[in-house]
């Protein structure tokens, strides 16, 4: 197989694990293994809190990809759970932060369990050596994932298609 052909393969592969990993469906099963029961926005929220600490909302917002009204509608949804609270910004008096309750750390932990659950399950009956080798190397491609993000959005903004020609 050529390196065109391993990159389609990895791709869809990529693509695959994005498409089952992120599905709705997914998530919020992976989070009922452990008790926690929300909507996929709202765990995705209490796992930003939970491995990140105390948030400002825009700042979930750029980490969410989704604007301020969502933001505050699933941190609603949680303040009504009990599993956060908001306080002042020790950096800005006039800005807020999204904190974990006592509940919402309890819920988080519950979360972690039940992500470590899931990669027993996943990797079950995987040497050390492979789990050892799959981190590194997805680790590697993250880093390499940054690296190239970061050049492509500090690149000039050119198109990338050309226009066409006239008569096209």
């Amino acid at each position: 197989m050529g390196t065109a052909e391993q990159n389609a393969v990895l791709i869809e592969v990529l693509n695959g694990l994005l498409a089952q990993w992120t599905a709705p469906d997914f998530t919020t099963a992976v989070a009922a293994r452990e008790g926690v029961v929300l909507d996929p926005g709202a765990l995705t929220l209490l796992t930003i809190l939970n491995n990140s600490g105390p948030q400002r909302p825009s700042a979930l917002g750029e980490r969410m990809v989704t604007g301020a009204s969502n933001i505050s509608k699933i941190t609603a949804r949680l303040e009504q759970a009990g599993l956060v609270g908001r306080s002042r910004d020790p950096l800005d008096s006039r800005a807020s932060l999204v904190v974990l309750t006592e509940a919402g750390e309890q819920a988080g932990e519950a979360l972690r369990r039940s992500g470590n659950s899931l990669v027993d399950d996943l990797l079950e009956g995987w040497s050390a050596e492979d789990r050892t080798d799959l981190v590194r190397l997805l680790a590697r491609f993250e880093n390499e994932t940054g690296r190239v993000s970061a050049a492509l959005r500090d690149a000039p903004n050119a198109a990338a298609f050309p226009p066409p020609a006239d008569g096209d």
